[in-house]
Protein backbone atom coordinates (compact mmCIF):
# COMPACT_ATOMS: atom_id res chain seq x y z
CA UNK A 1 0.00 0.00 0.00
CA UNK A 2 3.04 2.29 0.05
CA UNK A 3 2.41 3.51 -3.50
CA UNK A 4 -1.27 4.25 -2.86
CA UNK A 5 -0.47 6.13 0.33
CA UNK A 6 2.01 8.41 -1.36
CA UNK A 7 -0.47 9.68 -3.92
CA UNK A 8 -2.86 11.48 -1.56
CA UNK A 9 -1.26 14.86 -1.93
CA UNK A 10 -4.07 17.35 -1.42
CA UNK A 11 -3.38 20.10 -3.96
CA UNK A 12 0.39 19.63 -3.79
CA UNK A 13 1.16 17.29 -6.67
CA UNK A 14 0.50 13.61 -7.28
CA UNK A 15 3.56 11.61 -6.28
CA UNK A 16 4.44 7.97 -6.01
CA UNK A 17 7.60 7.25 -4.06
CA UNK A 18 8.96 3.73 -3.71
CA UNK A 19 12.11 2.13 -2.46
CA UNK A 20 12.92 1.23 -6.06
CA UNK A 21 13.09 4.79 -7.37
CA UNK A 22 15.38 7.66 -6.48
CA UNK A 23 12.98 10.27 -7.84
CA UNK A 24 9.25 10.80 -7.36
CA UNK A 25 7.06 9.33 -10.08
CA UNK A 26 4.09 11.39 -11.19
CA UNK A 27 1.15 9.10 -12.02
CA UNK A 28 -1.22 9.64 -14.91
CA UNK A 29 -4.42 11.57 -14.27
CA UNK A 30 -6.46 8.36 -14.47
CA UNK A 31 -4.47 6.88 -11.61
CA UNK A 32 -5.08 9.99 -9.52
CA UNK A 33 -8.80 9.60 -10.22
CA UNK A 34 -8.74 6.02 -8.94
CA UNK A 35 -6.76 6.93 -5.84
CA UNK A 36 -9.28 9.64 -5.03
CA UNK A 37 -12.08 7.18 -5.70
CA UNK A 38 -10.82 5.09 -2.77
CA UNK A 39 -11.67 7.97 -0.44
CA UNK A 40 -14.95 7.64 1.44
CA UNK A 41 -15.63 11.36 1.08
CA UNK A 42 -15.26 11.15 -2.69
CA UNK A 43 -17.43 8.04 -2.81
CA UNK A 44 -20.11 9.90 -0.85
CA UNK A 45 -19.92 12.87 -3.24
CA UNK A 46 -20.35 10.55 -6.23
CA UNK A 47 -22.97 8.36 -4.50
CA UNK A 48 -20.89 5.21 -4.98
CA UNK A 49 -22.66 2.03 -3.89
CA UNK A 50 -21.09 -0.32 -1.29
CA UNK A 51 -20.60 -2.99 -3.96
CA UNK A 52 -18.76 -0.57 -6.24
CA UNK A 53 -16.69 0.74 -3.30
CA UNK A 54 -15.42 -2.80 -2.67
CA UNK A 55 -14.77 -3.27 -6.37
CA UNK A 56 -12.72 -0.06 -6.42
CA UNK A 57 -10.55 -1.19 -3.49
CA UNK A 58 -9.96 -4.63 -5.01
CA UNK A 59 -9.09 -3.16 -8.41
CA UNK A 60 -6.72 -0.48 -7.09
CA UNK A 61 -4.98 -2.97 -4.81
CA UNK A 62 -4.38 -5.15 -7.86
CA UNK A 63 -3.11 -2.21 -9.90
CA UNK A 64 -0.74 -1.20 -7.11
CA UNK A 65 0.74 -4.70 -6.93
CA UNK A 66 1.10 -4.84 -10.71
CA UNK A 67 2.77 -1.43 -10.74
CA UNK A 68 5.31 -2.48 -8.15
CA UNK A 69 6.18 -5.50 -10.29
CA UNK A 70 6.46 -3.28 -13.37
CA UNK A 71 9.04 -1.09 -11.62
CA UNK A 72 11.40 -4.07 -11.44
CA UNK A 73 11.36 -4.63 -15.21
CA UNK A 74 13.70 -3.18 -17.82
CA UNK A 75 12.79 0.21 -19.23
CA UNK A 76 11.01 -0.99 -22.38
CA UNK A 77 9.04 -3.69 -20.58
CA UNK A 78 8.27 -1.36 -17.71
CA UNK A 79 6.85 1.31 -20.00
CA UNK A 80 4.76 -1.26 -21.84
CA UNK A 81 3.39 -2.65 -18.57
CA UNK A 82 2.54 0.83 -17.26
CA UNK A 83 0.78 1.71 -20.53
CA UNK A 84 -1.31 -1.44 -20.15
CA UNK A 85 -2.20 -0.51 -16.56
CA UNK A 86 -3.25 2.96 -17.68
CA UNK A 87 -5.55 1.50 -20.34
CA UNK A 88 -7.04 -0.90 -17.79
CA UNK A 89 -7.68 1.98 -15.41
CA UNK A 90 -9.47 4.04 -18.06
CA UNK A 91 -11.63 1.06 -18.96
CA UNK A 92 -12.49 0.49 -15.30
CA UNK A 93 -13.62 4.08 -14.81
CA UNK A 94 -15.67 4.12 -18.00
CA UNK A 95 -17.31 0.79 -17.18
CA UNK A 96 -18.18 1.59 -13.56
CA UNK A 97 -18.92 5.32 -13.37
CA UNK A 98 -21.60 7.31 -15.13
CA UNK A 99 -20.59 10.31 -17.29
CA UNK A 100 -21.72 12.68 -14.52
CA UNK A 101 -19.70 10.77 -11.93
CA UNK A 102 -16.60 10.84 -14.13
CA UNK A 103 -17.01 14.56 -14.73
CA UNK A 104 -17.27 15.35 -11.03
CA UNK A 105 -14.37 13.02 -10.20
CA UNK A 106 -12.24 14.87 -12.75
CA UNK A 107 -13.20 18.20 -11.20
CA UNK A 108 -12.23 16.95 -7.74
CA UNK A 109 -8.91 15.68 -9.10
CA UNK A 110 -8.21 19.10 -10.64
CA UNK A 111 -8.91 20.77 -7.30
CA UNK A 112 -6.77 18.31 -5.34
CA UNK A 113 -3.79 18.61 -7.69
CA UNK A 114 -4.17 22.35 -8.23
CA UNK A 115 -0.53 23.38 -8.13
CA UNK A 116 0.54 20.51 -10.36
CA UNK A 117 -2.12 21.49 -12.91
CA UNK A 118 -1.02 25.12 -12.89
CA UNK A 119 2.50 24.16 -14.00
CA UNK A 120 1.16 22.56 -17.20
CA UNK A 121 1.50 24.60 -20.45
CA UNK A 122 -2.03 23.72 -21.57
CA UNK A 123 -3.49 25.05 -18.31
CA UNK A 124 -1.38 28.19 -18.55
CA UNK A 125 -2.83 28.77 -22.02
CA UNK A 126 -6.44 28.25 -20.93
CA UNK A 127 -6.09 30.60 -17.95
CA UNK A 128 -3.88 33.03 -19.88
CA UNK A 129 -1.18 32.95 -17.20
CA UNK A 130 1.66 35.41 -17.59
CA UNK A 131 5.28 34.15 -17.61
CA UNK A 132 5.66 35.64 -14.13
CA UNK A 133 2.62 33.72 -12.86
CA UNK A 134 3.90 30.49 -14.40
CA UNK A 135 7.26 30.93 -12.68
CA UNK A 136 5.49 31.64 -9.40
CA UNK A 137 3.40 28.49 -9.64
CA UNK A 138 6.45 26.37 -10.44
CA UNK A 139 8.17 27.74 -7.34
CA UNK A 140 5.08 27.16 -5.20
CA UNK A 141 4.76 23.63 -6.56
CA UNK A 142 8.37 22.86 -5.61
CA UNK A 143 7.84 24.27 -2.12
CA UNK A 144 4.60 22.36 -1.63
CA UNK A 145 6.15 19.12 -2.81
CA UNK A 146 8.97 19.48 -0.28
CA UNK A 147 6.46 20.24 2.47
CA UNK A 148 4.44 17.18 1.48
CA UNK A 149 7.49 14.93 1.57
CA UNK A 150 8.33 16.20 5.06
CA UNK A 151 4.81 15.47 6.27
CA UNK A 152 4.63 11.91 4.96
CA UNK A 153 7.87 11.08 6.75
CA UNK A 154 5.97 11.50 10.01
CA UNK A 155 5.12 8.24 11.81
CA UNK A 156 1.76 9.46 13.08
CA UNK A 157 -1.06 8.91 10.55
CA UNK A 158 -3.44 11.24 12.36
CA UNK A 159 -0.84 13.98 12.37
CA UNK A 160 -0.28 13.48 8.65
CA UNK A 161 -3.96 13.94 7.90
CA UNK A 162 -4.18 17.17 9.90
CA UNK A 163 -1.00 18.62 8.41
CA UNK A 164 -1.96 17.63 4.87
CA UNK A 165 -5.36 19.28 5.28
CA UNK A 166 -3.60 22.44 6.49
CA UNK A 167 -1.18 22.28 3.55
CA UNK A 168 -4.08 21.92 1.14
CA UNK A 169 -5.74 25.03 2.59
CA UNK A 170 -2.52 27.04 2.52
CA UNK A 171 -1.86 26.10 -1.10
CA UNK A 172 -5.36 27.13 -2.09
CA UNK A 173 -4.78 30.57 -0.56
CA UNK A 174 -1.45 30.92 -2.35
CA UNK A 175 -3.04 30.01 -5.68
CA UNK A 176 -5.84 32.55 -5.15
CA UNK A 177 -3.26 35.23 -4.36
CA UNK A 178 -1.50 34.75 -7.71
CA UNK A 179 -4.55 34.57 -10.00
CA UNK A 180 -6.47 37.61 -11.20
CA UNK A 181 -10.23 37.83 -10.63
CA UNK A 182 -10.88 36.87 -14.26
CA UNK A 183 -8.55 33.87 -14.00
CA UNK A 184 -10.22 32.76 -10.76
CA UNK A 185 -13.63 32.89 -12.43
CA UNK A 186 -12.36 30.82 -15.38
CA UNK A 187 -10.76 28.30 -13.03
CA UNK A 188 -14.01 27.90 -11.09
CA UNK A 189 -15.87 27.17 -14.32
CA UNK A 190 -13.42 24.34 -15.02
CA UNK A 191 -13.16 22.75 -11.56
CA UNK A 192 -16.79 23.12 -10.52
CA UNK A 193 -18.11 23.45 -6.97
CA UNK A 194 -15.45 23.28 -4.25
CA UNK A 195 -14.93 19.76 -2.89
CA UNK A 196 -15.26 19.97 0.90
CA UNK A 197 -14.78 16.30 1.78
CA UNK A 198 -11.95 15.07 3.98
CA UNK A 199 -9.12 13.18 2.30
CA UNK A 200 -7.50 10.62 4.58
CA UNK A 201 -3.88 9.49 4.32
CA UNK A 202 -3.56 5.72 3.93
CA UNK A 203 -0.66 4.27 5.88
CA UNK A 204 1.38 1.61 4.04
Amino acid sequence: MRILAMALVLSVSALWVTANTAEPIVPEDTTVHLLLLRQKSVQAELKVTPDLAKKIVDFTNGESAAYEKALKLGEAERNKAIDTLEKDEKMFLEANLSPDQRKRLHQIALQVTGLRQLTKPEVAKVLDLTPEQQDKFKALHAEATKAFEDIIDSKNAGEKNAKLAQLRMENHKKIEAVLTDAQKAKAREIVGEPFKGELVFEDP
